[in-house]
């Protein structure tokens, strides 16, 4: 019975541990998402005003680039009322606000239980009483909050080498290859940039277009 106790207490610390940082991560990925989802609808707003500059003030004179600038400024325009529609609705703000104040609460049950954990005057079992509490706690705060995405908890992973996962090795020709590392590059890459690559577009290969767009003659 006391080894099962035991047993249980350490699962609480691994399950605290796990769900505080990955909601961390789910915290940064959002606030990430926000910041780069009002900078490219701004920039989407700046390139209409642009374009729709060009011929009043007779920046472009060619018959054939005038109509190619006014179908891209369309484009431009539909991609800009979509994205405003579609980003609106997702409050990615909000939805970091409330990851944050869940991962704080967490955190406060993560270091009660190591204080109870360290504490030499507390016998075994008014330790697992105080376990006790602490889990109830911990699923009363995991009821309250949206669950993270598995990205971030596999980021978790990739950041914190516990044990080796199955995903890390691959079988080729019958062999098993372990692709623990790439695996690992790969989920970091698609938490940093991947996951954002819509917004890379935005910013950096529409208005890549726009100049040759107006350069080509």
């Amino acid at each position: 019975m006391r080894k099962q106790e035991n047993s249980t207490i350490e699962e609480l610390y691994d399950r605290i541990w796990k769900t505080k940082s990955a909601r961390l991560n789910a915290y940064q990925r959002l606030s990430k998402t926000y910041f780069l989802s009002s900078y490219a609808t701004s920039l989407l707003s700046v390139y209409v005003i642009i374009l729709s500059l060009l011929q009043p003030f007779k920046i472009i004179s060619s018959e054939n680039t005038i109509q190619t600038i006014n179908f891209a400024t369309i484009c431009v325009s539909v991609t800009l009322l979509v994205f405003v529609l579609m980003e609106s609705s997702m409050q990615y703000n909000l939805k970091a606000e409330k990851f944050h104040d869940c991962a704080k609460e967490i955190s406060k049950l993560f270091k009660k239980y190591e204080f109870i954990k360290e504490n030499t005057t507390l016998n075994e079992e008014d330790k697992y009483k105080k376990f006790k509490n602490i889990q109830d706690k911990y699923d009363k705060i995991i009821d309250l909050y949206e669950n993270h995405r598995p990205i971030d908890f596999k980021f978790f992973q990739s950041n914190n080498k516990l044990k080796e996962y199955k995903e890390d090795y691959t079988l080729i020709f019958n062999l098993k290859i372990k692709f623990g590392n790439f695996n690992r590059w790969y989920i970091k890459y698609k938490y940093n940039h991947l996951i954002f690559i819509h917004y890379y577009i935005v910013i950096f290969i529409i208005p890549i277009i726009l100049i040759y767009l107006l350069c080509v003659k």
